[in-house]
């Protein structure tokens, strides 16, 4: 049985654009919300920044993503909690084009994954422990019936993430925020990231690292020092 509530929309698109240009790290410096760093990209480099879609489900992802679909919209990340496996893989590359050809942004997940080169190859970004040929399909069980629920709070990596929270993943991890709190911090996220990439260019023109701090603080934007909204 697949359960399904509506999607809550509740984080702002012009939100989720200005964060693609953020990094992860850089909202890390106001947020304790980082997921276990075992879950990691399959593939490099990658960034994305979208509204978290959310699946509890007991088995293989097949069928609650096709449930899914039909809710999705162009940017979504599916967060996908499901019953711990150290062996078996949760997906792959099908399930996933499917996802893809929906508008489906990317996908973070407590378990394994299979397909990693093919999911490279189509660009889809996936977080995950890690990945496995083995898939729970070919895996025997008593009763077919397939247990999802799709929107409802899912607990990934020891992050809680509800419907709608904005996911923001690169190489480093994935971290989350509501949409309060991505609201709040944005403007500071922005200004940290542009003081960041002028301290790069002064330390390709030869100045040193020491000397660009100064000349920052004296400026009112010091770098490196993530500046909460007042």
């Amino acid at each position: 049985m697949i359960t399904m509530i509506p999607r809550p929309d509740v984080l702002a698109p012009s939100v989720v654009a200005a964060y693609q240009s953020v990094s992860p790290a850089t909202l890390g410096h106001a947020l304790d919300t980082a997921m276990d760093p075992n879950i990691q990209a399959l593939w490099r480099p990658v960034h994305i920044a979208g509204p978290a879609l959310t699946v509890r489900t007991d088995r293989d992802l097949f069928a609650a993503v096709h449930e899914v679909i039909k809710i999705a919209q162009p940017g979504d990340i599916l967060v996908v909690s499901s019953a711990p496996d150290s062996q078996h893989a949760i997906t792959g590359e099908f399930t996933l084009r499917t996802a893809q050809e929906h508008g489906i942004a990317g996908l973070v997940i407590d378990g394994l994954m299979a397909d990693g080169r093919a999911l490279e190859s189509m660009s889809f970004p996936v977080f995950c422990r890690g990945s496995s040929p083995g898939l729970l399909s070919a895996v025997p069980r008593d009763s077919l019936e397939q247990e999802a629920q799709i929107n409802v709070p899912v607990n990934i990596g020891g992050v809680n993430v509800n419907p709608g929270d904005l996911i923001l993943a690169d190489d480093d991890g994935v971290l989350v925020a509501t949409p309060e709190e991505a609201q709040l911090y944005i403007q500071s996220c922005q200004n940290m990231e542009e003081g960041e990439v002028y301290a790069r260019i002064q330390l390709a023109a030869g100045k040193t690292l020491t000397s660009i701090r100064q000349e920052l603080s004296a400026a009112g934007t010091p770098l490196s020092v993530f500046q909460p909204p007042r």
